[in-house]
């Protein structure tokens, strides 16, 4: 056990590393792809919604009163590292339940890259690949 002292403690825990380094990811990495997914997205006439916490950030795109999806990333803590995770949430099969697929967020290269290691086209990618699913389930 350490003994904490606000005014004498100089190192952050692993759970504030973390954090931090997740605000820089969705700064750098989520922001500029969820910007680019939603003006391509708003040319198509649908709207968009973000939402964005300490520990997610979603982006929700709807046609009308349809939501078509609901996109969220997270981040995953592993023991050597951390770890953007996706998560989608879309209606089932020309049904009206909500389905929810979620998995550790992939490059092109079928790797899990580290929250360093990952690029705002990983995330274009992955959102557009369940976009395609939530829309072959609308219709």
């Amino acid at each position: 056990m350490r003994f904490v002292n606000g005014a004498a403690r100089t190192q952050n825990t692993r759970a504030e590393q973390e954090e931090a380094e997740f605000m820089t990811f969705m700064e750098k990495v989520v922001r500029p792809a969820f910007s680019q997914i939603g003006r391509q997205l708003t040319e198509k006439g649908r709207t968009i919604s973000s939402q964005e916490t300490r520990a997610s950030c979603s982006i929700t795109v709807r046609n009308g009163n349809t939501e078509e999806i609901s996109f969220r990333v997270m981040r995953q803590s592993l023991p050597n590292s951390v770890i953007p995770s996706i998560e989608a949430k879309m209606r089932e099969r020309l049904g009206m339940r909500i389905r929810k697929k979620s998995g550790p967020l992939r490059n092109a290269a079928d790797l899990i890259p580290s929250l360093s290691e990952a690029t705002p086209d990983d995330i274009v990618n992955a959102f557009y690949k369940y976009y395609a699913e939530a829309l072959g389930n609308i219709g």
